[in-house]
């Protein structure tokens, strides 16, 4: 893996083609028309507002040597493990890519999924860009990075409401991963794991499980909603997602347009699209509560205060997996802290 000292990165509906979505702006001779792999679905803010609100930022200060199209849902492969190698191999040029389907090479990005660390996908957005701007975080092989953003933070939702946070003691609680299951433990619950956000709705109907740590847009999307009903903000960490291009794409850009990317890019791409995810999340939590016989159980500063405690040790076995994890968690810290006081 390569590490870089700068990040770069940083639709509105634009005409739907038949095999993606293709930006507005006319391509000439002399224009590089990207391919952007996205397994969201078509219509997805991730997509729509994020992707291409940031690539026609890029396109229109790019002197006319940029356009792009998108293929959303899986187009150009299905599978979200494999949109890394779409990109790494040229089937892409750019692609939309969760770093945790990458065990091993990507693992300091999961310093976001630490439940307790990040409360939302802005903050969790720059922390995590100022960290690769330091030079903390990898760079995929044959790849040059446009940009890195957090997504939802995951919470807890239940099939049926409780009192306080003690009565969470003994119930089943769908995870994924060590870190929520650890922070399920800390709670007092179960972790259960092995179910897949598809699968999630049936088990929670079935009773196979007492509720899910899931953001509150997931819980829409995969139709948890239908079957919870009271839900937990307190923060138990989110996936980070990259958007890495083709390095020999890059290397083929004219200069206006690497100096677009460096312009829109680094921490101002992590500014635009954790605020864009803040906005979506919020939104999608009022829409859970907002649903028949949902409500949420208030977590006062005393009762995340102890959360936040409590989940230290999970923050720690992170930091003692090398030193790369340590200083990478270091710089999220230290970068929450000054944005929280700002």
């Amino acid at each position: 893996m390569k590490r870089r000292t700068t990040l770069l990165g940083g639709l509105s509906l634009a005409a739907l083609a038949a095999m993606g979505t293709l930006a507005p702006q006319a391509a000439s001779a002399d224009t590089v028309t990207l391919r952007v792999a996205s397994y969201a679905p078509a219509g997805n803010f991730v997509n729509d507002e994020i992707i291409a609100g940031f690539l026609d930022q890029v396109v229109a200060d790019s002197e006319g040597t940029l356009a792009y199209q998108i293929f959303p849902g899986g187009t150009l492969g299905r599978n979200p493990a494999e949109q890394l190698r779409l990109v790494q191999d040229g089937v892409a040029d750019i692609a939309l890519i969760l770093p945790s389907f990458t065990p091993g090479a990507l693992d300091t990005y999961g310093v976001i999924e630490i439940p307790g660390l990040i409360h939302d996908p802005y903050e969790g957005s720059v922390a995590l860009a100022e960290a690769f701007s330091a030079g903390l975080l990898p760079t995929p092989d044959r790849t040059h990075m446009l940009g890195v953003f957090s997504t939802d933070v995951n919470i807890v939702s239940l099939s049926s409401p409780i009192e306080s946070l003690d009565a969470l003691a003994g119930l089943r609680i769908r995870v994924v991963g060590r870190p929520q299951a650890e922070a399920v433990e800390f709670l007092g619950a179960v972790p259960t794991s092995g179910i897949t956000s598809p699968e999630t709705a049936e088990a929670v109907s079935r009773g196979t499980v007492d509720g899910a740590v899931m953001g509150p847009g997931a819980l829409v999307a995969y139709r948890v909603s239908e079957v919870v009903h009271q839900h937990i903000r307190l923060p138990m960490g989110a996936p980070a997602m990259l958007l890495p291009m083709n390095e020999n794409t890059w290397n083929r850009l004219s200069e206006p347009a690497r100096a677009a990317f460096e312009r829109h890019g680094g921490e101002v791409f992590a500014h635009f699209a954790g605020e864009i995810f803040a906005r979506q999340a919020a939104h999608y939590m009022q829409v859970n509560l907002d649903m028949d016989g949902h409500s949420q159980l208030e977590v006062d500063d005393a009762a995340m205060a102890r959360f936040t405690e409590g989940t230290r040790p999970i923050a720690a076995s992170f930091a003692d997996r090398g030193a790369e994890f340590g200083a990478v968690l270091e710089s999220m810290n230290a970068s929450l802290e000054r944005l929280r006081a700002q």
